[in-house]
């Protein structure tokens, strides 16, 4: 197994085709279609499926290219490594973030990050929670800010909790069950979350309290579209407390719900793979990400503008 191989077939499972994938690696379709037949040989299982309607990765192929990516992604970090060794900082870091990240630290984090180390390029994507695991795992990502817990995606990982938000319910203006006080009252409704039931701490809260959940889930990556529709239909909407402060202060209202069961916080942590794993540049963006949140002392930037939800 070698690394053209591995980069051949993560091509073609991104590009979809092997004429697209010979021309983003610059090599021969036919020295790309050799690459693949000796490495199906080599494992004694098909990797690909060619029909009408393209290429497609067997069972076998999705596997490996899960794997593959990890690869190559170790191989890029192992030569960045060493490039930093050699000098200053100059690699890249790639970060996830969960879009109830609070901003002011994280701001306040980067900005001393960019001051000692302005040749590193920075990559942040905003990702939903399980997304943010995905790339992880896929080596994707150095590192991520999530509102998962723990318990429910550790995955070896090594989670360091940053910051505490409370949460709650909340419904449009003039709900009908804008006075309920149950979660059962709740469980026939329609209810919007910015993951599936089984990832949100949403799910968590219906398990602790012994109640049914929703049948009827909403989820919503999109930060304002969820707000849009948090005011705009009949769903039960779960905030951070701090977030929806925020839509109230661009003269949007919705009413939060009084139950007598405790709405879990939407704690924000930080994930990242074995310290020996991780380059120089991350590990360094990793100290300042917890100075910022965990240090009492640290300063916080001021937001000019306020975060959406």
């Amino acid at each position: 197994m070698k690394l053209h191989q591995l980069r051949a077939i993560v091509a073609i499972c991104e590009s979809g085709s092997i004429q697209e994938a010979s021309r983003l690696l610059h090599i021969s379709q036919p020295a790309l279609s050799k690459g693949i037949k000796e490495l199906e040989a080599e494992l004694g299982v098909p990797l690909l499926v060619r029909s009408n309607r393209g290429i497609t990765l067997t069972e076998y192929g999705e596997r490996l290219v899960r794997r593959a990516r990890l690869i190559l992604e170790e191989v890029r970090r192992a030569r960045d490594e060493i490039e930093t060794l050699k000098g200053v900082m100059d690699g890249n870091v790639s970060i996830g973030v969960s879009p109830v990240t609070p901003g002011a630290q994280f701001i306040a984090s980067l900005n001393r990050y960019r001051k000692r180390f302005p040749k590193v390029q920075v990559k942040i994507h905003e990702l939903r929670p399980s997304k943010l695991m995905e790339g992880l795992r896929e080596g994707l990502l150095d590192l991520v800010l999530t509102s998962l817990p723990a318990s429910r995606s550790s995955d070896g990982f090594h989670w360091t909790e940053l910051f505490t938000q409370p949460t709650v319910l909340a419904v449009r203006k003039g709900h009908p069950l804008r006075h309920a006080r149950s979660l059962g009252e709740l469980r026939d409704q329609e209810w919007l979350l910015q993951d599936s039931l089984e990832q949100s701490r949403v799910g968590w809260m219906f398990e602790t309290y012994q109640v049914e959940p929703p049948e009827r889930v909403i989820e919503c990556a999109s930060v304002v579209l969820f707000s849009e529709l948090a005011l705009n239909t009949d769903a039960v909407s779960y905030w951070s407390l701090r977030v929806l402060d925020h839509v109230r202060k661009l003269g949007q209202e919705l009413e939060t719900l009084d139950l007598v069961e405790q709405v879990p916080p939407m704690n924000i942590s930080l994930v990242c793979r074995d310290q020996e794993l991780m380059t120089r540049e991350a590990k360094a963006l990793t100290d300042e990400l917890v100075y910022a949140y965990k240090n009492p002392h640290a300063p916080k930037a001021s937001l000019l503008l306020n975060p959406a939800p």
